[in-house]
């Protein structure tokens, strides 16, 4: 076949396509024209809820959440959970604004107002709530969890929170919540758990002040296991 007869053939093809395209188009300019139409208005609709309503209540859940901070420095805890009749506390702030990030941040601050003020179940109820990518706030608030079940003596859970905390991404905070789980191990009487941990302190954390005495926790655990 020669190159001017392969050349008209594709051409033909190209054009058959092309052809078929727009008699599509021509057929179902209606109800393409109407999908185009709902993809533009729901754009036009997710921008405006994000610019006049979402960051309008983010940036008053803000504002709010600062007085309540403030409270929750200085361990006024029933102001800092309930407000002071002016501004709002952090359960009023995650009833009206739960959904923003401030909302989010706020079931962390509840959740430890809660646990410090002896209110375990609801302290784990909050903290379970909480969500967040920050390494920090995300393993203190697993940390939390696992305190409020010790205070519960539900040991079994509380050490499965603070392993949670300890591996969720590791860094020089991980030491103490190893610590804790350490010794709610002997609390359960895993002995050998709490040596296993107490030596990761010793290897991976050498640094930390958890490790500066860490070798007495070892021995502990280790004569309780032998005997």
């Amino acid at each position: 076949m020669s190159k001017s007869i392969k050349k008209e053939e594709n051409s033909k093809v190209v054009g058959e396509v092309l052809s078929k395209s727009e008699k599509f188009l021509a057929e179902n300019k209606t109800k393409i024209a109407g999908t185009l139409t709902v993809i533009v208005v729901i754009v036009i609709a997710i921008l405006g809820y994000i610019h006049f309503i979402q960051k309008p209540r983010e940036n008053a859940a803000q504002e709010q959440m600062a007085a309540a901070q403030r409270y929750f420095e200085i361990d006024s805890l029933n102001l800092a959970l309930n407000g002071d009749g002016i501004s709002l506390g952090f359960n009023d702030i995650i009833d009206e604004y739960g959904s923003t990030s401030a909302g989010r941040v706020a079931r962390f601050y509840a959740g430890f107002c809660n646990l410090n003020l002896g209110n375990f179940e609801e302290a784990i109820s909050l903290l379970k709530d909480f969500n967040a990518k920050d390494e920090i706030l995300q393993a203190r608030a697993y940390c939390g969890i696992g305190d409020a079940y010790v205070e519960l003596e539900q040991y079994d859970d509380a050490v499965s929170y603070f392993m949670k905390a300890a591996n969720y991404r590791e860094n020089d905070f991980s030491a103490s919540y190893l610590m804790k789980a350490g010794i709610t191990y002997e609390q359960l009487g895993k002995y050998a758990e709490a040596v296993e941990v107490y030596k990761k302190i010793k290897t991976h954390y050498n640094k930390t002040t958890e490790a500066q005495e860490i070798d007495k926790y070892i021995e502990r655990a280790e004569i309780k296991r032998l005997n």
